[in-house]
């Protein structure tokens, strides 16, 4: 019994065999098959499904609630277009927080929400 679970263990190791690791996924929004931005195109390439099917549970959730305009424009904002290191968000809001009058009113924000909570 003993030799029958040790059998697969006399083989040597296969050293010449590549291990290098695919890259990783990456949520994106895609330039190829894009309608608007590329949203739905970038959704199906990286669930791997058709574009179409994401488009039309956007439209779903349009019709019934108006969410599918919102989670739209949300991915709109948090992915990163294919080729770009940030989102359109993220530039937006680096780009927010370098302005001084922005950070004026984010500061009298903290003041008045400090004096509201004593």
């Amino acid at each position: 019994m003993g030799k029958a679970l040790l059998a697969g263990h006399d083989r040597g190791m296969d050293f010449d065999k590549d291990t290098t690791a695919a890259p990783a996924k990456q949520f994106r929004r895609t330039r190829d098959g894009r309608m608007i931005a590329g949203v739905c195109a970038g959704t199906g390439r990286y669930f791997d499904i058709d574009p179409n099917i994401v488009r039309l549970a956007l439209a779903v959730f349009s019709l019934f609630g108006g969410s599918g305009l919102a989670l739209y424009a949300i991915a709109w904002l948090l992915l990163p277009e294919e080729g770009a290191e940030t989102s359109v968000g993220e530039e937006m809001f680096k780009k927010a927080s370098a302005n001084p009058g922005v950070q004026d009113t984010v500061q009298k924000a903290k003041d008045a929400l400090a004096k509201a909570t004593r």
